[in-house]
């Protein structure tokens, strides 16, 4: 079990400690946390509850430390932000076995750094490249030419299609699948209607370093050249990304979005859950797209849209307000042509 002084915790998170220097064990919900363990709170609205529980330190924004005078406090100008260095000292893994296991099949001209951990029921095929400390969970399958950097996690059952790259230190949940063909079918018309005729892909994908794909989430590879995902980029669950998108370092993609091929997402982009982003559309760079909205054409930078189709979230708010209201209006509406004839 991990422990460290209230002392220095603070220091690495960048806070200010107010009060007593003890020994914590570990962060947990105000509800369910013990003494030796610290809660955080990130608004008035829990401060009572914050009182109440047992921990004896309190994780804060600043200037909170007056409500807990029988608490030792850490206050920081961001929670958030601090909260996730916290739980990074905390974490808890279960060390990896750092062999190539018999139970694996690796094809030839296959180059692996140790130490890695590739285990059982793994399969790699030929020409591809395996940097130092890499894991790789049972059920994982990595195509021809593709690399994998060092120190990125790749759970159960993903599958990396050949010609992929994955840059280090990213780690890649269970069920994704990276590098399959986008859905891209031509239209040959006959006597009556029509028959699909597939275009064939050639490209491929890239992954920055420090991304993290959620579980069931599929990458598709592009026609030509590559589909990338930059830099820092976090992917929940069950995301689709077609063929030929661009997105940049640091998005943020919420779970069940889909991002039609070509896109061009640049950096800092969020999407809430369920947004739907058209074919050839582009978000310009930190704009923000609210769940269930749906994006076409271009956002400007620093925009934050909602609906569908997406417009400036404040204009929509207040059209939002405008449609509850719509049936009142009418009814009055009624009255008065009723009124004029």
């Amino acid at each position: 079990m991990k422990k460290i002084k209230t002392s220095e915790l603070a220091k690495k998170i960048e806070g200010t400690l107010i009060g007593e220097d003890f020994e914590i064990e570990g962060v947990n919900a105000i509800p369910l946390a013990k003494e030796s363990e610290i809660i955080f709170i990130d608004s008035l609205k829990r401060v009572e509850e914050a009182q109440k529980s047992k921990a004896k330190v309190v994780l804060c924004p600043e200037g909170f430390a007056k409500y807990f005078s029988e608490k030792s406090v850490i206050e920081v100008k961001d929670v958030k932000v601090a909260f996730a260095k916290i739980t990074e000292v905390f974490k808890t893994e279960i060390e990896p076995k750092w062999e190539v296991s018999p139970q694996a099949i690796i094809e030839e001209d296959v180059l692996i750094e140790e130490p890695c951990a590739i285990y059982p029921l793994v399969y790699i095929q030929k020409g591809a490249k395996i940097k130092r400390r890499v894991i790789l969970y049972p059920g994982v399958f990595v195509g021809a030419y593709s690399e994998i950097g060092e120190n990125t996690v790749i759970y159960p059952n993903v599958v990396i299609y050949p010609y992929t790259k994955i840059g280090k230190n990213c780690i890649i949940h269970a069920g994704v699948v990276i590098g399959s063909d986008g859905f891209g079918f031509a239209q040959e018309k006959g006597e009556e209607g029509y028959k699909n005729i597939k275009i064939y892909h050639f490209g491929s994908v890239e992954i920055g370093d420090e991304v993290e794909i959620g579980a069931n989430t599929t990458i598709d590879r592009s026609v030509f050249g590559k589909t990338i995902i930059g830099e820092g980029t976090k992917i929940d669950n069950l995301v689709q990304i077609g063929h030929n998108v661009r997105i940049g370092k640091q998005n943020v993609l919420v779970s069940h979005t889909a991002i039609g091929g070509s896109a061009v997402l640049e950096d800092y982009v969020m999407l809430g859950g369920q947004v739907g982003v058209a074919p050839y559309s582009k978000i310009r760079k930190g704009a923000r797209v609210a769940g269930k909205s749906g994006v076409t054409g271009e956002i400007p930078p620093g925009e934050e849209v909602a609906g569908i189709p997406a417009i400036k979230a404040n204009v929509w708010r207040k059209a939002v307000i405008i449609f509850a209201k719509l049936p009142e209006i009418y009814k009055e509406i009624k009255k008065f042509i009723k009124s004029e004839t």
